[in-house]
């Protein structure tokens, strides 16, 4: 096992990053300036109410907003975005918008999308990098046009996305459940194994809905509920 290891460091060390990976990485860093911190996605209620309250529900939370919402309706919705903008469709790029808008369960989670959308907008603005000039862009677009602008394999990109997410997320519930930085890093890890099933069903997805017909998105009554519950929530440390 430790040789293992040691020869794959030394592969590592000895091929130099693409600069598709290396944008990817700017692209799904905490430190890229889109606000993601500032939401939680419907988890600080979930957490405010008791439905997440240690390691065992955060994961169960977590996993399931991930297999049901980000699987099935932000995964395909970025692949056929990635697809459109480099085809210069901007037609169906309008109607993600518009879907995408449409498909979040509350005004903060629509909130949410939006707000990010803009804050990557603008940056990709001021390094030069074209970008639809859309109102209100949805941030699942806008992170499909800077992967395509940058070339990164739509996969790879997807999988970023998943990486992104995800970590925001643990990274919520280790300040609000509480959890201890071991126990999200382990939480993390187990909920990393899930992103190639969930990139394999949104590829199958959204390969089904490249006639136009969009069908694609599951509705989760439950998070609906908590969200638009959180907007009166008294002592609140996210957005959403």
């Amino acid at each position: 096992m430790v040789t293992h290891i040691v020869i794959q460091i030394i592969i590592l060390i000895a091929t130099p990053m693409t600069i598709n990976a290396t944008r990817l990485l700017q692209l799904c860093s905490q430190a890229l300036p889109v606000g993601a911190y500032a939401y939680s996605g419907g988890l600080e209620s979930a957490i405010a109410r008791g439905y997440v309250h240690d390691s065992q529900s955060t994961r169960a939370w977590v996993q399931g907003i991930l297999q049901m919402n980000i699987c099935h309706l932000d995964l395909p919705a970025l692949f056929l975005a990635e697809s459109a903008w480099r085809e210069q469709d901007s037609d169906t790029l309008d109607r993600l918008n518009e879907y995408l808008q449409a498909s979040r369960e509350s005004a903060e989670l629509l909130l949410e999308d939006v707000d990010m959308g803009r804050s990557l907008q603008r940056l990709l603005g001021n390094l030069g990098e074209p970008h639809p000039g859309c109102q209100s862009p949805s941030f699942v677009v806008l992170f499909a046009v800077a992967g395509a602008n940058w070339q990164i394999p739509a996969s790879d990109l997807a999988a970023g996305y998943c990486y992104s997410w995800l970590e925001n997320q643990v990274a919520a519930a280790t300040k609000s459940v509480p959890l201890g930085q071991t126990e999200a890093q382990q939480i993390l890890g187990e909920l990393l194994a899930g992103i190639d099933g969930c990139i394999e069903s949104a590829l199958e997805i959204a390969g089904d809905s490249a006639d136009g017909d969009w069908r694609f998105g599951l509705s989760l009554p439950m998070l609906g509920l908590l969200s638009a519950q959180h907007e009166t929530l008294e002592a609140r440390l996210y957005r959403s």
